[in-house]
């Protein structure tokens, strides 16, 4: 059975021309479209709802799309590779 997405708080929703290559992802948080990022390695998103990145990663053959979101106190920094490096504040 399909379900709509419209009750989802975080969705992505890819875009691709006619001859199947995707241009772009469309990112949904906090309940709201907040934008699209290309579908090129390391483009991000920040929600203004909620701080959240969200970032899309191609790895070989296929891609990721993380959302990574601070706690409070922490500062979020990335490495070379994509992945987040969370900082605590003393």
């Amino acid at each position: 059975m399909y379900r709509q997405t419209k009750d989802y708080t975080n969705d992505y929703r890819v875009n691709f021309l006619n001859n199947g290559s995707i241009i772009s992802v469309e990112v949904k948080c906090c309940g709201k479209h907040i934008g699209e990022v290309r579908f090129k390695d390391g483009e991000t998103k920040k929600c203004p709802y909620c701080g959240a990145e969200h970032m899309l990663k191609l790895q070989h053959n296929h891609f990721h799309i993380r959302s990574f979101k601070a706690a409070a106190g922490e500062a979020t920094t990335r490495d070379d590779t994509g992945f987040t490096l969370k900082e605590k504040a003393l």
